[in-house]
């Protein structure tokens, strides 16, 4: 899917916007939690069975992985949003699992320490 989440948003954040390093950082270690939280939300509401609340996390997720400048997986996090809103709550929650998965570089305990 993606190389390394990490060091694809970190290279945009960096470069592409011109952040300084310690901006990147923190807007990485920001990034980390609310990624977090979007994956965990996405998962327990497709195990809960509510849909709307399910794509609407995929929508967020969609939002925010485009802003760290990763397309390909902000797309494979409107697949979750489309899954949910077509009633397919296990496909989404297995791409939810999919994204934590190559997210992992950037969710929280896997960022450095300043």
């Amino acid at each position: 899917m993606t190389s390394n989440a990490r060091h694809k948003a970190l290279a945009f954040l960096h470069h592409d916007q011109q952040l300084t390093m310690a901006e990147t950082e923190e807007a990485l270690a920001v990034a980390a939690t609310v990624l977090a939280s979007g994956l965990a939300r996405l998962i327990s509401q497709a195990e809960a069975q509510n849909a709307a609340a399910c794509a609407e996390a995929g929508h967020s997720l969609k939002g925010n992985l485009l802003n760290l400048g990763l397309p390909e997986l902000a797309l494979t996090a409107q697949h979750a949003n489309d899954m949910a809103r077509q009633g397919n709550l296990a496909a989404a929650k297995a791409v939810g699992e999919t994204l934590t998965l190559a997210l992992a570089p950037l969710l929280p305990g896997n960022l450095p320490r300043p």
